[in-house]
């Protein structure tokens, strides 16, 4: 189960482009990382151009499409070659999709604990142990 934060500008992309990069994120974690599309959650926080900073600077939000992207794994569960494709795919999809997108954007894919994290009050690392009797 991913869970992914991503974080673009208040205002700066439609509801129609917001729409597709989940569903284009939401594919590349199932083909790329093996994930199930139902268990993948993806949350998008927009973010006031005037509380992002590149440089020390307020970003321009006329010319400026800034996005944070981070996915929240268990640790050991995505192997490196997995990861290396994501990232270089994740910021060439938001490039693609955002058009004037600027270079400092990140994308961090996060390992976790599997017994500090999980869903519907079980733990990964519980699941883990349900799925496998």
């Amino acid at each position: 189960m991913p869970f992914v934060n991503v974080k673009l500008v208040k205002d700066q992309v439609s509801l129609e482009t917001k729409q597709k990069i989940l569903f284009e994120l939401t594919e590349l974690i199932v083909n790329v990382m093996n994930r199930e599309r139902s268990l993948t959650n993806i949350v998008v926080d927009e973010i006031d151009a005037t509380s992002w900073f590149l440089g020390g600077k307020a970003i321009n939000s006329e010319k400026d499409f800034v996005s944070f992207v981070n996915v929240k794994v268990s640790k050991g569960s995505t192997n490196s070659e997995e990861m290396a494709v994501m990232l270089k795919k994740v910021p060439e999809l938001m490039a693609n999709i955002l058009g004037n997108h600027i270079a400092e954007n990140y994308f961090i894919i996060d390992e976790l604990n599997p017994s500090a994290w999980g869903f519907d009050g079980i733990s990964m690392t519980e699941r883990s142990k349900l799925e496998d009797q």
